[in-house]
């Protein structure tokens, strides 16, 4: 299945998303990122602000907080995959390596299931640094239709 493309947003059907589709976005986890999102989700944890307090604690040094790293999904499904009818019912995360400033990051989101009785979608999440899982995981979507 082809890799859907970021220049234009979709409006899905559950007739219309298929198992295996995807969007693939990519991102630089720059300064600029991380002090809008510690500023956004008002985290002043100090792994977050101190690179060594995060030393301390066996990290490198400071690392982005967990929402800021998997933020980029919401807008990849509900603007792509499966696109503008859709409402996340749940989503699931596990962060296997910590994201640290200006990692270049790979999201990829791929429907894994298609419950069509349901109107509901399950999706695959994946976040990657060069080959290597930062953060896997897993949404179910429920496609809304328009009443007419």
């Amino acid at each position: 299945m082809s890799t859907l493309s970021l220049k234009k947003t979709n409006r899905f059907s559950i007739n219309d998303i298929k198992k295996d589709m995807k969007i693939i976005l990519k991102k630089k986890m720059n300064k600029k990122y991380f002090d809008l999102s510690i500023k956004n989700l008002n985290d002043s944890a100090p792994i977050h602000k101190n690179d060594q307090w995060a030393q301390r604690l066996g990290l490198k040094k400071k690392i982005f907080p967990g929402f800021a790293v998997t933020s980029p999904f919401s807008k990849m499904i509900g603007m792509y995959l499966p696109g503008k009818n859709c409402v996340i019912m749940n989503i699931d995360f596990k962060f296997k390596k910590p994201t640290f400033q200006n990692d270049n990051l790979q999201y990829i989101c791929k429907v894994k299931k298609i419950i069509k009785s349901l109107n509901v979608v399950v999706l695959s999440l994946l976040v990657l640094r060069k080959k290597e899982i930062v953060v896997e995981g897993s949404s179910q979507c429920k496609i809304l239709q328009f009443n007419k």
